[in-house]
């Protein structure tokens, strides 16, 4: 019974999961005139897409040296943020596993108003065809959110 019980439960972690699906939450602080971004992902997803490059082993003793780089140079390749056609660079804040969800966070500085703000989202796109990256923009109280799904392009967010 015992046995049975721990084939049952063992065959429950490995079954690869049916949903692909990151949140990107860009909040505008208007005081501090910055983009603060927290990206929700499933961890073992973007190790996995991270594979061909290095063993991440996230929140493990064996876990890479250069996580946080190789992760942030990932999303260089796969998130890119214009306003008034100028691109717009963060910065690594840090990250923190919350079971299987990583929480990664970054700051773009010297943002007045991102209203017209343009977003593509192609994260883990290159790995699962079925990748939906939604993203929320947050401004001023009011929050506009859209599906990158694979193929979409740029999204501009126009808040009033």
């Amino acid at each position: 019974m015992k046995f049975s019980l721990f084939v049952l439960l063992l065959s429950a972690v490995l079954v690869p999961h049916d949903y692909f699906i990151s949140i990107l939450t860009i909040r505008h602080n208007g005081e501090q005139q910055t983009l603060d971004l927290t990206w929700q992902i499933t961890a073992h997803d973007l190790e996995h897409a991270l594979s061909n490059v290095a063993e991440l082993k996230l929140n493990s003793a064996q876990e890479h040296p250069k996580a946080d780089s190789l992760i942030n140079a990932y999303f260089v390749d796969h998130l890119h943020l214009t306003l008034e056609n100028i691109p717009l660079n963060w910065r690594w804040v840090g990250r923190e596993m919350e079971g299987e969800n990583l929480f990664c966070y970054l700051e773009v500085d010297s943002v007045k108003d991102p209203d017209g703000m343009s977003v593509s989202n192609s994260l883990l796109q290159d790995v699962f065809m079925e990748q939906d990256n939604i993203v929320h923009m947050e401004s001023g109280g009011q929050v506009i959110s859209h599906h990158f799904l694979m193929g979409n392009g740029m999204r501009t967010f126009d808040l009033e």
